[in-house]
């Protein structure tokens, strides 16, 4: 008979397409997209060191190329990772995706205002 607690990772588990599509849309896209947008506006900067150092060496272009590879870097640790811990792989790419995204979007409306 199982507990509470294999019926909540079982639930996670039968959800993990949709934890690696939200980590593409939020963490690839949503992240990549407003990244973008507040570039374009001249009141808002890079937060992170590392990212605003990345991008002013290289360039704003290269940012996607990089984050397709962080996730299939992450994507290599998901498959080598034993079930059951493996499913916070695209569950936590996904929450940080979502919070950055978030927390983006709030910075442009905030610059618009």
């Amino acid at each position: 008979m199982g507990t509470d607690a294999d019926t909540a990772i079982e639930l996670l588990e039968s959800l993990t397409p949709l934890w690696w599509q939200g980590a593409i849309v939020f963490f690839l896209l949503g992240d990549s997209l407003t990244t973008f947008v507040g570039y374009q506006m001249h009141t808002v900067v890079e937060a992170s060191p590392v990212a605003a150092w990345f991008i002013s060496t290289y360039g704003i272009l290269l940012l996607v190329p990089v984050k397709v590879a962080v996730v299939c870097g992450f994507y290599g640790l998901y498959r080598v990772t034993p079930r059951p811990h493996d499913i916070g792989v695209p569950l936590g790419l996904c929450a940080l995706g979502f919070v950055v995204t978030v927390w983006n979007s709030a910075v442009i409306v905030a610059a618009l205002l």
